[in-house]
């Protein structure tokens, strides 16, 4: 079985930086991915984890958004 913190540092992380490329590329929208990443980190914060992981959710919603704009770049220099 998981616990908290590896769900928390592990799992959740390399999911949402998958997520966010393959979000990113198939809606080619900068601003889904991060919004969901966001939601998922909220639900994940006031069901499974505790209040101290707020500052994480938006770390974790920052990497997305930053990976949904490094995405956006890389499928544009490839459409030139």
């Amino acid at each position: 079985m998981i616990d908290e913190l590896d769900f928390a540092f592990g799992v959740l992380p390399l999911c949402i930086i998958i997520l966010s490329v393959a979000g990113t590329y198939l809606f080619k929208n900068a601003f889904i991915m991060p919004a969901a990443a966001l939601a998922v980190c909220l639900i994940c914060t006031f069901t499974v984890l505790n209040f101290s992981f707020i500052g994480w959710a938006f770390v974790y919603t920052l990497v997305s958004f930053a990976l949904s704009h490094i995405t956006m770049v890389v499928i544009s220099q490839n459409k030139k």
